[in-house]
């Protein structure tokens, strides 16, 4: 059970022919995604629920989307009080309060419920919503399989989970705590999780896809969460600089954002000779579709949007603009910086295409950003400068320290033969050393 396409393509070159290789929305899609072809839709937005209930409350629109979204990703069989956002910390609310979560908990039913109405196009049906009618009819998969290898353990959703967890087949469940990127997702750490408790364990240690250097700033990096077993590269000797040598057949460059790979993307073109890019997940995953159309649309070029939904659903750019920062809606924010950064944005674009291929094996340049790479491995990576958020401030939340900790952990540890550290890995290995001669110079005074 692999945990997204990409994975699940290098996992089928690598296992036999005895082994399925499929993520659970594979698994959900050929029993429900199937059905619902016909009002089939990647995500839910904000204009999809508003145009549904026939509202303009776009704060209360906000917290039902959110509420959908906390019920679809849970174990939960009820939509109910634990999947809204707004309330969930407050052991008392007033009478207002219980009013307005009573109306969207009614209006997030109403929702779900057109969801599921296979004759209702009017509300579309997302992944998620028909994974999670998958979980719900809890199915049997003895009567395919005899095991189950469950990979990426630590950042599964708990309906995924939940799936795992009520099958009569052996289970082996593979994953690294360090390595999970989904918290804020309401991602579970299946390693830890009540169902696997008397489990039998092993802890792997030992990578052979790096070596030694590599290893050495992936353990500065752990040691920042209090990880103690050490991390041993016995792959062959990984090389750790600034940058990357000119002359290589392929890079890879690892971004924190969406907005940092476009952005970069975008200076490779002028600064190699004829660059032949793959992005991991394909190149309409990094939103270039829709920006097309938003920016035609910023313009008064309402003629040139394909995507007559945006047309339906704003009655200009400006009011695009408003209900993006009244959401704070995170896709339309960056949509709306990508836009206003790059004035001749369809020009760019469209040499972008030109320059994309599918295959891999044939591309001189991989972008990605550290969530798509999960799982990955390349030959020669580069870290790119927008990993922009400090985790070791003493103003960070410690979850969001330990989240952005990951984060990088998960990027410097996809190269297998040259890795070009960025300014944060520097100035974290640098913190490692003052740190460590800190600690050396209160021994000697002690002494």
């Amino acid at each position: 059970l692999c945990y997204n396409n990409s994975v699940e393509k290098a996992a089928k070159g690598k296992f036999p022919r005895n082994v399925v290789c499929k993520t659970a929305h594979s698994l959900a899609h050929a029993v429900y995604g199937i059905q619902y072809a016909h009002k089939k839709t990647k995500n839910l937005r904000l204009t999809d629920i508003a145009r549904g209930l026939d509202t303009q409350d776009w704060e209360l629109v906000r917290d039902v989307l959110a509420t959908l979204n906390n019920y679809m990703a849970s174990a939960d069989a009820e939509l109910g009080r634990p999947h809204f956002p707004r309330f969930r910390d407050k052991a008392f609310l007033t009478s207002a309060q219980e009013r307005f979560l009573k109306q969207g908990l009614d209006m997030a039913r109403v929702v779900w419920r057109r969801m599921v109405d296979l004759q209702d196009t009017g509300m579309l049906m997302p992944h998620d919503g028909y994974l999670k009618l998958y979980q719900l009819s809890k199915p049997d998969l003895s009567q395919r399989f005899d095991c189950m290898l469950l990979d990426e353990g630590q950042d599964i959703n708990p309906v995924i989970a939940d799936i795992a967890h009520w099958q009569r087949i052996r289970m082996a469940i593979v994953g690294d705590p360090h390595q999970q990127l989904y918290r804020f997702r309401g991602a579970e750490d299946a390693l830890n999780s009540d169902w696997m408790v008397g489990a039998e364990e092993h802890y792997l240690t030992q990578s052979w896809r790096f070596g030694p250097a590599i290893a050495h700033v992936a353990n500065i990096i752990l040691s920042y969460k209090g990880e103690t077993r050490k991390l041993q590269g016995l792959g062959p000797q990984t090389l750790v600089k600034k940058s990357l040598p000119a002359d290589l057949p392929h890079r890879t460059f690892i971004h924190r954002t969406v907005i940092g790979v476009i952005e970069n993307a975008l200076q490779l073109v002028r600064n190699h000779p004829e660059p032949k890019f793959h992005w991991v997940g394909g190149i309409d995953s990094y939103s270039l579709r829709d920006l097309e159309d938003l920016y035609a649309f910023s313009r008064g070029l309402r003629q040139n949007v394909q995507n007559k939904k945006l047309l339906r659903d704003y009655r200009d750019y400006t009011q695009y603009v408003e209900i993006a920062e009244i959401s704070q809606d995170g896709e339309m924010l960056r949509s709306i910086k990508i836009i206003s950064t790059y004035p001749d944005l369809p020009a760019r674009i469209l040499e972008l295409r030109s320059l994309t291929l599918d295959d891999e094996l044939d591309a001189t340049i991989t972008l990605t950003t550290a969530h798509k790479a999960k799982g990955l491995e390349w030959d020669f990576v580069c870290l790119y400068d927008d990993f922009n958020a400090d985790p070791l401030s003493p103003d960070t939340d410690p979850g969001k320290r330990d989240d952005e900790l990951n984060l990088i952990y998960v990027a410097v540890t996809r190269a297998m033969k040259i890795l070009a550290i960025n300014s944060l890995v520097l100035s974290i290995m640098q913190r490692y050393v003052d740190d460590r001669q800190l600690k050396e110079q209160i021994a000697i005074c002690k002494k």
